[in-house]
């Protein structure tokens, strides 16, 4: 049982060091770019589910339609998003990413990201090895036990 322990209270430490940095950086780009968190939050949905629907957006936000349909609607004014007809059914538009909401989103996990480019230095090549190994049993056991439940297996 102490194994167990031991894996969850580093898990548990490491995630907390991964995800105070990560949304740091994060906070820190979103400020310098001048968009809004949930904003944010759009377009990162958009660019992971492909074209949606706005009720498919305030629904996996849990915000209202006409709240995620003025999201949509500022994203639209700086040139995020677009909203085309869906196709096959015209009176339906999906909100996509244009070109600059697509870079958006690839800078944005560059900055959420970067600060782990200094972590290898710290290390020998056989212990990045033995960090990699784990890293991918850990992903390989979260996909199991994902598998059937919806959520993303990988990104």
């Amino acid at each position: 049982m102490s194994s167990q322990i031991n894996f969850l209270n580093a898990m548990e430490t490491w995630v907390n060091i991964y995800l105070f940095r990560s949304l740091s950086e994060y906070f820190d780009y979103l400020k310098s770019d001048g968009i809004s968190m949930q904003q944010a939050y759009v377009l990162t949905f958009v660019h992971y589910n492909g074209p949606s629907k706005i009720s498919d957006i305030c629904e996996h936000m849990t915000v209202s339609a006409a709240a995620a349909s003025q999201m949509a609607d500022r994203l639209e004014k700086v040139n995020m998003v677009k909203r085309i007809p869906k196709p096959g059914d015209r009176r339906v538009r999906n909100v996509v990413l244009t070109q600059r909401g697509e870079s958006f989103v690839r800078q944005s996990i560059e900055a959420r990201q970067n600060w782990v480019n200094d972590i290898p230095g710290n290390f020998s090549d056989d212990q990045l090895d033995q960090i990699s190994d784990a890293l991918e049993l850990l992903s390989s056991g979260y996909q199991k036990i994902n598998m059937n439940k919806g959520s993303f297996t990988s990104l």
